[in-house]
């Protein structure tokens, strides 16, 4: 069984690839969304286009959740489970 490499060492500043692949999307699609504007545009590195990560997770935050239904990220588990 071969296991995946996930890179746990992403950069403040991704490329498109890194950035694409952190939002786990091809490269075509990453820019697809940039165009429509979920994930922000690019920022301009001496000629360069990075992305910053965090710009990205607050992009992702932003998503719809899949079953539309609201999403409490405030709910600790010990409150999932009466332990509070």
């Amino acid at each position: 069984m071969k296991h995946a490499r996930i890179n746990t060492d992403w950069g403040a500043a991704l490329r498109r690839a890194e950035a694409a692949r952190y939002c786990g999307h091809s490269a075509g699609h990453f820019d697809k969304l940039v165009k429509n504007g979920i994930y922000p545009p690019g920022r301009d590195a001496d000629g360069v286009a990075v992305w910053l990560r965090w710009e990205l997770d607050s992009a992702l935050a932003e998503l719809p959740t899949v079953s539309g239904s609201d999403w409490n990220p405030t709910n600790s588990c010990d409150e999932a489970f009466g332990c509070t």
